[in-house]
């Protein structure tokens, strides 16, 4: 099926899967549980008629790990995965979803900040492509620091992942990964910035006129590349820096150590569409990677929000990107239009006013 019949496919799709609950809730179930109750057990069927289960602690991730009274929202010194562990969670991920990974143009311009503006709120973004691309006033992050009246620092790179990538090394001596864990590490002076080199990201990292430590909002989105490469979404040892939860706690030590009043708000991933050679294949609530679906991986960026301490964004959800409205917010499926740029911005502005607002009441 072509993008163009998009509604059609979503049509079949919802009466297929409204049969399945039917004769799914004839078992004895649901004679059992009026609607109402099913609700209140979480049980989701959204605008487009997939039948979904809400994110929990306990359906978002798999085997997290539940934080001890001593450990709470401290801030730790986690170890970092040995390369054998790393080589054994990569072996053993699927791998990458096989659908077209679209791929945007970067464009830069003057609007993309790189010096102090003197204004009293300091914001610094960390992502992919969904915050890295548009450096030219209509950006995320350009956007949401004009509401705000913040200066802003954009650390994002496109093509990156929260979690280290399969050949990359974790070793701080050696370290070789420019996705979350390493701009962390950078900024924090742990590790060289000559990985960096040739992205706006290195440009911001080796300027010295940038105070980091003096960062109010620290705001964190990947998680769609982790997606993309069958990334685990966590395991065991809940700090392995190659499953995509154990890179988000990873980080949140580290960002602490650069500015330990900050506070951090975690984006998870939004809905997404995929496609291949031209034809929808499956979007973010059907698509299964071996790991998870998109949907999964968000639900476990808000296990890892809530277990930290950080604020949580639900990009997924609270957007309002849909099957329904994703033309209108979606230029390939992944990546925002100018309209769905401004949709993510006015969310994360009034997330942060209104936050900035309790704390000075």
């Amino acid at each position: 099926m072509k993008k163009s019949s998009r509604g059609q496919r979503i049509f079949t799709i919802t009466v297929v899967l409204i049969g399945l609950l039917t004769t799914g809730c004839s078992r004895g179930y649901a004679k059992e549980k009026t609607q109402d109750d099913m609700r209140a057990e979480n049980i989701i069927i959204t605008e487009t008629g997939e039948v979904m289960e809400k994110p929990t602690p306990q359906a978002a991730a798999t085997e997290e790990p539940t934080p001890t009274p001593e450990q709470g929202n401290a801030v730790q010194e986690p170890a970092i995965s040995g390369s054998q562990n790393g080589q054994q969670a990569q072996a053993a991920a699927t791998p990458a979803v096989d659908v077209d990974i679209p791929v945007q143009e970067q464009v830069i311009t003057e609007e993309d900040q790189t010096e102090p503006q003197g204004y009293n709120l300091q914001l610094v973004f960390l992502g992919d492509s969904i915050f890295d691309n548009n450096r030219d006033g209509t950006g995320v992050p350009y956007l949401t620091a004009k509401q705000c009246e913040a200066d802003v620092y954009n650390l994002a790179i496109g093509g990156t992942s929260a979690s280290i990538e399969e050949g990359e090394v974790s070793d701080i001596e050696k370290w070789t990964s420019r996705g979350l864990c390493g701009v962390a590490n950078a900024m924090g002076k742990r590790i060289p910035t000559d990985i960096f080199q040739g992205t706006r990201t290195g440009e911001l990292l080796d300027n010295p006129h940038i105070d980091f430590s003096q960062t109010d909002y620290f705001i964190v989105e990947y998680g769609t590349n982790d997606f993309f490469r069958g990334v685990r979404q966590s395991d065991s040892d809940a700090y392995n820096l190659h499953t995509y939860g154990g890179a988000l706690r990873y980080s949140v030590s580290r960002l602490r150590e650069v500015a330990p009043d900050a506070t951090i708000i975690f984006c998870s991933p939004m809905y997404a569409q995929f496609y291949k050679d031209g034809y929808l294949v499956g979007d973010g609530n059907t698509t299964n990677n071996g790991q998870g679906t998109l949907f999964d991986y968000a639900g476990t960026c808000n296990y890892v929000a809530n277990e930290q301490g950080a604020l949580f964004f639900n990009a997924y959800l609270d957007l309002g990107i849909t099957g329904y409205t994703a033309e209108e917010y979606l230029e390939d499926g992944v990546h925002l239009t100018d309209a769905g740029r401004q949709l993510y911005a006015d969310a994360l502005a009034k997330i942060i006013l209104n936050y900035e607002e309790t704390k000075n009441n």
